[in-house]
C-alpha cells in the first residue's frame, strides 16, 4: 500500500511534540510491515534537519496558514492511484486546504485529532474553536474516510462539533528496550516522582502535582523524597516561584530539555512517573515510562487509568486535585517501602507488551486506509 502522512512541521524526533514520536513510529512499523510510506511535512523552513529515518520525507513551504502549502498539487501529480493520505493534528487550517485538493483528485484520507477536540482542549477559546470549525476543520471531517482516536475522551468532544459515523479507537503504541529496561534504577531510600513533558501549568496539571507534593512532603513528615521535572516551557520560571512558595523548592529537580537516551536515563531512575494533566490524548510518557519498568501515577484525564487499574501498573487519582495526588503519592512510597514496587514494574511492561505494541498498533491503523 502507499501511504503519505501530512503534518505541520518535519516529524523531528528531537523536538518536544508527542505527534512527532508517533507519526515517526507509526511510519517506521508500517514500512516494516511491507507499505511504501512517505511523510508530507509542511513548514516555513523547508531544509531537512532531523534525525535519520527509514521512510522519505518531502517538504512543502507553508506561505500562509490560509494558502495551499506551496508544491503540493505538483507533487500529486506524481502519485499513485489508491495511495492513502493520513492527517495528524486539529485546528491545522493548512490541512483544508491540503484536504479539498485531495478530494477533487480523488484520494481518500484518514483523519487523527490527537486529542485536539477534547473536551476539556475546547474550553480554551471555545468561540475562536468553534468558528474554526465552522470555517475549516468541518469539512476536513466530513469528507474524511475515517476518524482516528487514541483516547476515549476524545470521542466525546469530537462528537458535540462534528457528525460522523466511521471512526476506531485505536492508543499509540510504544517500544520496549531491554537494554535500557535492565540499567541501574533507584534503589535508594528516597522515592522520587518525576514529570516530563511541556511546562504547561493548566493544561499538565503543574500546580495541583506541586500542591499535592507539598502536601505530601508535610504529611509524610520527612523530606526523603524527590519531584523530578523533565522538560521546558514559557512557564518554567513561574513553576520555580511557586515550588519557593510552597516551601518545597530543596525537593524538586528542574532538568530542562532532555531527549534521546539521555531522557530515557533519567526516566529509568523514576519510581514513578506522576501526570495529573487536565487535558491529554494518550500520553507517550506514560508509555514511555511503562516500558522502563516505572509505574505511574496519572488522572482519569489522560486516558490512561484504565490501562494501569487492568495491569496494576501504577495508581489513578479518584478526583484531579491536590489531595488525591498526597494520597497517591503517600500509597506509592508505602509501596515501596513495604517491598511491593516491583509488581508495579513488572505490571507496567506487561501493560506495554500487550497493549501498546507498535507493529499491532500500525497494522491496526493501516486497516483503517482500507
Amino acid at each position: 500500500m502507499e501511504i503519505v502522512h501530512i503534518v505541520l512541521g518535519k516529524v523531528n524526533t528531537n523536538k518536544m511534540n508527542g505527534v512527532n514520536k508517533v507519526v515517526d513510529n507509526l511510519a517506521k512499523n508500517q514500512i516494516e510491515l511491507g507499505h511504501n510510506v512517505t511523510i508530507w511535512g509542511i513548514t516555513k523552513n523547508p531544509i531537512h534537519s532531523y534525525p535519520e529515518r527509514n521512510y522519505h520525507t518531502v517538504l512543502f513551504l507553508d506561505r500562509s496558514k490560509f494558502l495551499l502549502p506551496k508544491g503540493i498539487r505538483k507533487a500529486l501529480k506524481e502519485v499513485k492511484n489508491g495511495t492513502v493520505f493520513h492527517f495528524h493534528g486539529g485546528f491545522i487550517p493548512q490541512f483544508f486546504f491540503v484536504a479539498m485538493v485531495l478530494k477533487s483528485k480523488g484520494f481518500s484520507y484518514v483523519f487523527t485529532s490527537h486529542g485536539s477536540y477534547n473536551k476539556v482542549a475546547m474550553e480554551r477559546n471555545y468561540w475562536k474553536k468553534r468558528i474554526f470549525i465552522r470555517l475549516f476543520d468541518k469539512a476536513l471531517v466530513n469528507e474524511a474516510k475515517s476518524m482516528h482516536f487514541i483516547g476515549k475522551s476524545e470521542i466525546a468532544g469530537a462528537q458535540d462539533v462534528f457528525n460522523f459515523s466511521d471512526y476506531a479507537l485505536i492508543p499509540n503504541g510504544q517500544s520496549f528496550n531491554m537494554e535500557l529496561f535492565s540499567q541501574k534504577r533507584n534503589l535508594s531510600g528516597m522515592t522520587i516522582f518525576g514529570f516530563c513533558g511541556r511546562l504547561d501549568i493548566k493544561t499538565k496539571g503543574l500546580d495541583i502535582l506541586f500542591e499535592g507534593f507539598a502536601k505530601f512532603l508535610e504529611v509524610s513528615q520527612n523530606r526523603k523524597a524527590e519531584l523530578w521535572v523533565i522538560g521546558e516551557g514559557p512557564e518554567k520560571q513561574t513553576l520555580e516561584r511557586f515550588s519557593t512558595q510552597l516551601g518545597i523548592a530543596d525537593n524538586i529537580r528542574f532538568w530542562g530539555s532532555v531527549f534521546g537516551e539521555r531522557k530515557l536515563k533519567l526516566m529509568r531512575n523514576l519510581d514513578y512517573m506522576v501526570l495529573s494533566s487536565r487535558n491529554e490524548g494518550l500520553p507517550g510518557v506514560i508509555l514511555e515510562a511503562a516500558a522502563l519498568g516505572v509505574p505511574s501515577i496519572v488522572s482519569k484525564e489522560t486516558n490512561m487509568a484504565d490501562y494501569l487499574e487492568k495491569y496494576t501498573a501504577g495508581f489513578s487519582l479518584e478526583e484531579n486535585n491536590s489531595e488525591q495526588i498526597q494520597k497517591s503519592m503517600q500509597k506509592a512510597t508505602e509501596t515501596k517501602m513495604n517491598n511491593r514496587l516491583e509488581e508495579l514494574q513488572i505490571g507496567a511492561v506487561q501493560m506495554v507488551l500487550k497493549e501498546f505494541d507498535w507493529r499491532s498498533i500500525a497494522a491496526r491503523v493501516t486497516k483503517m486506509y482500507v
